[in-house]
């Protein structure tokens, strides 16, 4: 069933948790023939509705553009690069709080905050100010804003600075993306923290918007390109011209670039029009049709990273190791008493766990074993819970009926992959383009020109000598990419355990680590991750 124009797609928006459910389908033409009760309409004009369109973009065209925030955008993929957070579009640049809205008493904190060294500042500026939250969030948010323009404060922001630090109040509300969250403060274990209504514990990421009341909230600086981007399937897109409610781009589907007028109500963007004729909405449309089963897929990708994010899978490492040597040791001692029925069991007199408290499965992992899991499990393939038969229940994708002898190994998987290339596309990083993440700049400014070979859904290794002289490998998931530049800034990797990092968290403690080579799932593979559609 093909698709409608997309002049006529009204695009019902979710939510951009990594974890929310099916991609929701365009409105469909109806191709029905008529009945009595239902007379036939004559066809929409696709030139007229292409004419209808540039109009209405003209008319955002002849309206005062909104400022935007250059500076973030020069330094947008450092910061994208370095600090976790959203890849948002900004109206205009969130403001500091003003010397005349301060408290008499943090002036002086304030002036010295501008003269101090980025980075370094913001630690300085919690030191001052531990034990007042309505002091360092006067003094750190802008307009309640974890924003930043300069990449090192930016991460300063999102490392260093908590939820707690900020707020004292029994219930907080963040904006992220365009979507709302209550918080609530909870003493667990000794540890205060905010947590949603699922009793999830909140971080802070760049770009989050946080305040005591939902009002507070209210006509957000930012909008969310990513989650239209899912929705619609646009791979990048041009801004033009930007207004409170409105953004004229052009977006790219594939090989095709096409004007298109996005509205915009708060933080969340929906699709208006298209501002092209028959030909380019055609190619649009053939674009989406090939790559709706890649989006669904990414999608229960990212429900089964979040999964294993929440169960907190131990990293497969006996306690107390000092090295790698032995990484790969616990795994199948779990699986030995997983089969057999076991709670636990013990290696060199330490005692693990073989399920959670919940009686979820708590297989340990090494990093290519967090890949093959991900993919697995996005497929519906994973071990069953305490209770249940013990085994792996088998869905749609099962890579130990593909013949990989060694499932556990940096270099031994990317040896697999190109061996099969029926499943994986493996590409090498060679000579020139094995830029050491210690040249920050050059190394992200690298992973940009390379927005079309590094992508979601991607496997990407990384390989270079650490601080123990010994050569490593390390395996990283690409979950997410810049809608505006494209650069591959959502990594998630196990490593102590699973978790969604940036570049800077995961090369940062061995910056002499180069790309080695990226591994991408062909069709056969995202076939079979694919859910299906609504």
């Amino acid at each position: 069933m093909r698709w409608a124009l997309l002049s006529t797609l009204v695009l019902p928006l979710l939510g951009l948790a990594c974890d929310r459910g099916p991609l929701p389908a365009p409105a469909l033409a109806s191709t029905a023939a008529p009945t009595a009760s239902a007379p036939a309409r004559a066809a929409p004009n696709v030139e007229d509705e292409a004419n209808a369109c540039r109009r209405r973009v003209a008319e955002v065209l002849a309206s005062p553009a909104a400022p935007g925030a250059p500076a973030f955008d020069a330094a947008r993929i450092e910061i994208l690069g370095r600090a976790r957070g959203e890849p948002l579009v900004f109206v205009r640049e969130p403001a500091p709080t003003p010397e005349d809205a301060l408290d008499a008493r943090l002036v002086p904190s304030a002036r010295l905050f501008a003269k101090e060294r980025v980075g370094g500042r913001v630690g300085g500026l919690r030191k001052r100010h531990r034990g007042d939250p309505r002091a360092l969030r006067a003094l750190v948010l802008r307009e309640g804003y974890v924003y930043a323009s300069d990449p090192q404060d930016a991460l300063a922001l999102v490392t260093q600075i908590t939820l707690t630090d900020l707020f004292d109040e029994p219930r907080i509300h963040l904006l992220r993306g365009h979507e709302i969250r209550a918080l609530d403060r909870v003493e667990v274990r000794r540890e205060v923290r905010y947590q949603d209504a699922a009793g999830k514990p909140a971080d802070l990421l760049f770009g989050d918007r946080v305040a005591v009341t939902e009002a507070e909230l209210e006509r957000p600086l930012h909008r969310d390109l990513a989650v239209l981007a899912d929705e619609i399937g646009f791979e990048r897109a041009r801004l033009r011209h930007t207004t409170e409610s409105a953004i004229v781009a052009d977006l790219r589907f594939g090989e095709t670039w096409a004007a298109a007028l996005l509205r915009a109500d708060g933080a969340r963007l929906s699709f208006d029009c298209l501002a092209e004729d028959p030909p380019a909405r055609e190619a649009v449309r053939a674009f989406q049709d090939k790559t709706a089963q890649k989006r669904r897929a990414m999608q229960a990708i990212r429900g089964a990273v979040s999964r294993a994010v929440d169960e907190a899978l131990p990293f497969d490492r006996p306690d107390a190791e000092p090295d790698h040597f032995r990484d790969g040791t616990l795994r199948p001692q779990w699986m030995t008493a997983y089969l057999q029925g076991r709670d636990s069991f013990s290696f060199e007199e330490k005692r693990y766990a073989v399920f959670d408290s919940w009686g979820r499965p708590r297989p340990p992992e090494v990093c290519v074993d967090f890949v093959l899991d991900t993919y697995e499990r996005a497929a519906g393939t994973w071990y069953r819970a305490r209770g249940d038969k013990p085994g792996r229940a088998v869905g749609r994708l099962d890579f130990d009926e593909s013949g990989i002898k060694n499932r556990r190994g940096v270099i031994s998987f990317g040896e697999f992959a190109e061996a099969k290339p029926e499943l994986f596309e493996v590409r090498r990083f060679r000579g020139e383009e094995r830029i050491p993440f210690g040249e920050r700049s050059r190394f992200f400014a690298e992973l940009h020109d390379f927005a079309d070979e590094v992508r979601p859904g991607d496997v990407i290794s990384i390989q270079g000598e650490k601080r123990d002289k010994h050569i490593h490998q390390h395996a990283i998931f690409v979950e997410r990419a810049d809608p505006v530049t494209g650069f591959p800034f959502g990594l998630a990797d196990q490593m102590k355990r699973p978790r969604r990092r940036t570049w800077e968290g995961i090369m940062a403690e061995a910056p002499k680590r180069s790309l080695f080579y990226r591994a991408r799932p062909r069709d056969e593979v995202i076939a079979k991750i694919d859910p299906g559609a609504p």
